[in-house]
């Protein structure tokens, strides 16, 4: 019986998380670590992995000038693999041990950089969205629905042109954890209607794509922001989450209630059925944002 490839074997696994191109990418990231020839170098195929391999590495990985949490990450994407793998393909009698008393990640890691305080001025923004505008107008759209919205980044880079309404000046998706609708403004919307309206001449359905007509990857859209930021010599660490944590705070300083904050969020509001509400209550939802829009007096 002729084995799979590596290639096919880890194809398959990914096949599983096709809900979700940020998760696919994230997993096929971290198994390069293990089989990457410039990391590990794993050549032998996946069917002959033993645990000793295994331990190899995990002291291997210990070394890497990384965070704990990234580390960790890598490891128990690989855990996810070899299990997928024993399961999917037991016709194949692939069974291996995974280490669990050989394990321990002690002490010595590269410490995490956190960003979870910072947050952007609306000078920062306004800065941000000049620098792109007139160099890259798709990336301009990227960051301003990020900044309008607050949405995720899992969010941006699964969505397609067909959740845009612009004539409600909404965006939604339905996602694994239910559905999602952010808000836009106005003007935004008529940059929308145009971008729309030329994406539609290409084949893909996602609302932004690569110049290789794919969607965007995870690490792409901060990338984005780090780069413009260093041109325009700002010195934060401002990635894609940090406009949701801006647009939720400025929203607190202008007095916008907290059930009302979480709403426009997406979070989980105890008591308000949130899917029902958006199809029922429309002009609700699109007046609370105008109301709570803390750019609505900038010239995006």
């Amino acid at each position: 019986m002729n084995k799979p490839t590596n290639k096919t074997i880890i194809e398959t696994y990914l096949r599983h998380f096709n809900h979700s191109v940020q998760s696919q990418n994230m997993r096929k990231s971290s198994l390069n670590y293990f089989f990457g020839e410039k990391y590990f170098n794993f050549q032998d195929n996946v069917f002959n992995i033993n645990t000793d391999q295994l331990i190899d590495y995990f002291d291997w990985l210990k070394t890497q000038d990384i965070s704990l949490t990234t580390k960790k990450n890598k490891w128990t994407i690989l855990v996810s693999f070899l299990n997928s793998t024993m399961e999917y393909y037991r016709k194949y009698k692939f069974i291996v041990v995974i280490p669990k008393h050989s394990i321990n990640w002690g002490n010595g890691h590269k410490k995490a950089v956190s960003n979870k305080n910072v947050i952007a001025t609306k000078e920062e923004i306004i800065k941000i969205l000049e620098y792109l505008k007139t160099r890259n107008y798709k990336h301009y759209l990227i960051v301003r629905l990020f900044i309008e919205t607050g949405c995720r980044k899992g969010f941006m880079i699964n969505a397609l042109y067909s959740d845009v309404n612009t004539e409600k000046r909404l965006i939604e998706s339905n996602g694994k954890t239910g559905d999602k609708v952010y808000y836009f403004s106005k003007n935004l919307a008529t940059h929308l209607e145009m971008w729309i309206s030329n994406r539609k001449t290409e084949n893909s359905k996602y609302l932004f794509i690569t110049k290789q007509k794919k969607g965007y990857g995870n690490r792409a859209f901060n990338l984005i922001l780090k780069s413009a930021c260093e041109q325009i010599g700002i010195t934060k660490k401002i990635t894609c989450h940090t406009f949701r944590r801006t647009i939720n705070t400025l929203r607190k300083q202008m007095g916008c209630p907290n059930e009302d904050r979480k709403i426009l969020l997406n979070h989980k509001v105890n008591d308000v059925n949130i899917q029902s509400y958006t199809i029922l209550e429309y002009e609700n939802f699109i007046q609370l944002y105008d109301t709570w829009n803390p750019y609505k007096e900038l010239k995006l």
